[in-house]
């Protein structure tokens, strides 16, 4: 038996001491039992699904990161990523297994998930970080970024005991259809419309069901009734599906390792208002009875972009060089009969104004002989 004080919690309020609990995944010796899959040393902790339909202790290639949610009756509640090999150990070493510390003790259930990313999300409402024995291969919950995970368990009812260590035995977990992280628009990411959506959804072990894949986008738009009040719109985006395996010429994952089987999606939002916009993936593996993704996440649309008005071409003012007919060639040489100056000069402005303009003019009036009267 291992005892363990803190002051951080207080539960003994009368000491200002309380023995603690201790949750093992995977047996490493030790007493007590969970309600929740058995006990005993040596336990072979987490049990994974195959294709086969049989169950392993060998680490699927679709899991990068473990995740641990602890949740006890009283209201405390922590999460903690960590190292997926220690949730599955190798039986007899006593060596990598993961113990989590300083746990309320008393009625509690914990749910252990798998991921395909570097990184644990945490779950609504948990802030807080699950302490573990040795800090190697442990690191907090994500607080921002969003993951669906490709395995997961049930909530597993334990008791914690002060001053024991539970061992949960074997725990055995789904897999899950999930969405891929290479999903376009990336959260709050900010883009202006038509939006395009791309994403992959994929299962370990069934496959996905072609007509369960849905995308749904759910924005704020203007009450016309109560302005100037919003109200939420949810659109379903049509999508075209393409089947992906993983090892063949169209993989799910871009490596082509993960052992994955679904659907690479696309669709395109033609009218998105400004503002943040939430999106929501839906979809179902073929496993009997199917199991669900519902994943969720949040990006920006930004205004619909203008028109950059085109300026009109410069026009160029002919010169004398480039319209010698404007000026030169439509003047006549003086002789007699000829009009005056004063028409003259009329016609010379009329013919410039017609070459600034980027035409010709007429040609000026022939002048009228005047007859000469006989005396």
């Amino acid at each position: 038996m291992q005892t363990h004080t803190s002051r951080r919690r207080g539960r003994d309020a009368s000491a200002g001491l309380a023995l603690v609990g201790l949750l093992a995944f995977g047996g490493c010796g030790g007493s007590g039992s969970g309600s929740g899959g058995g006990g005993g040393a040596n336990a072979p902790g987490v049990v994974w699904p195959d294709r086969g339909g049989g169950m392993s202790s060998t680490l699927p290639a679709a899991v990068v990161t473990g995740r641990v949610i602890f949740q006890s009756a009283s209201g405390e509640a922590c999460c903690v990523a960590v190292d997926p090999t220690l949730l599955t150990p190798n039986p007899g070493s006593g060596q990598g297994v993961l113990i989590l510390d300083d746990l309320a003790p008393g009625p509690a259930t914990v749910t252990v998930a798998g991921f395909s990313t570097d990184f644990a999300p945490t779950v609504p409402g948990i802030t807080a970080t699950c302490k573990t024995v040795r800090a190697a291969g442990a690191a907090p919950c994500d607080q921002t970024r969003n993951a669906s995970p490709a395995f997961e368990s049930a909530p597993l009812a334990v008791n914690i005991v002060a001053g024991a260590q539970i061992n949960l035995g074997a725990i055995d977990v789904s897999a899950l259809p999930f969405v891929l992280q290479n999903f376009s628009p990336a959260q709050n990411e900010s883009v202006p419309p038509p939006v395009r959506f791309d994403f992959t959804v994929a299962d370990p072990v069934t496959g996905v069901a072609a007509e369960s894949v849905v995308l749904e986008v759910t924005v704020n738009v203007p009450d016309e009734k109560q302005p100037p009040e919003f109200h939420s719109l949810t659109k379903r985006i049509p999508l075209t599906l393409k089947i992906c395996t993983d090892g063949s010429a169209t993989p799910c994952n871009p490596t082509g390792d993960l052992e994955l089987a679904g659907f690479i999606a696309a669709g395109v939002a033609e009218n998105l208002p400004e503002g943040p916009a939430e999106v929501r993936i839906t979809a179902q593996n073929l496993a009997v009875p199917p199991r669900d993704v519902d994943f969720r996440y949040i990006f920006t649309v930004l205004p619909e972009p203008s028109a950059t008005p085109t300026a009109p071409p410069a026009t160029e003012t002919p010169t004398a060089e480039a319209n010698p007919h404007a000026l030169q060639g439509n003047v006549p040489a003086a002789q007699d009969g000829a009009p005056s100056a004063g028409a003259d000069a009329r016609a010379v402005e009329a013919n410039a104004a017609a070459g600034s303009a980027g035409g010709y003019a007429a040609e000026l009036p022939t002048p009228t002989p005047t007859a000469t009267p006989i005396i």
